[in-house]
């Protein structure tokens, strides 16, 4: 995806009024992805203040880094779209993800684990970012209930890849 230099400055627009006190605007835009749908309007606002921050990836950049252990961030993705692949073999997309994917939930959900696969933005990519020491403000209900949401996602992915894996079995 090639980005304009309009949509670029809408796109850094848009970051900065992020990191600014905007929260209206970021619960807005959590309204629009299928993660936050269970959280209420409450919840979300917690998560938006607590959100560590936001990031613009320009087309190319490495988001998550396969085998990084250091940082065990989760990333939703608000805006723009990405891929994903393992750096052993560059050329091969193992996925594609756009608006509303969720990122980096293994390790996030077990601090210190080795990335998987490394995340590569496609055109310019927003994403919310939670670390462990957001997390770790929230009461032991909310921590309970986004880990509840990220191991649904775990287990959906689980379920493709099984399918993916026996289709090619025949």
């Amino acid at each position: 995806m090639i980005w304009n230099n309009r949509e670029y400055a809408l796109s850094l627009q848009m970051v900065s009024m992020l990191r600014g006190d905007n929260m209206n605007t970021i619960v807005q835009m959590m309204e629009n992805i299928p993660f936050f749908a269970v959280f209420t309007a409450s919840e979300k606002q917690l998560l938006a203040e607590h959100g560590h921050c936001f990031e613009l990836f320009k087309n190319g950049e490495v988001i998550i880094q396969e085998g990084d252990t250091q940082d065990s961030s989760l990333f939703i993705i608000l805006t723009g779209a990405a891929f994903v692949r393992k750096d052993e073999y560059p050329e091969h997309i193992i996925a594609y993800l756009e608006t509303g994917s969720i990122i980096g939930e293994a390790a996030f959900l077990v601090g210190g684990r080795r990335r998987m696969a490394s995340v590569v933005a496609q055109g310019l990519v927003n994403v919310f970012k939670l670390d462990q020491n957001a997390m770790e403000q929230f009461d032991c209900s909310f921590q309970l209930k986004l880990t509840k949401q990220l191991v649904v996602i775990i287990v959906e992915r689980l379920e493709k890849m099984n399918e993916a894996l026996a289709e090619i079995m025949g």
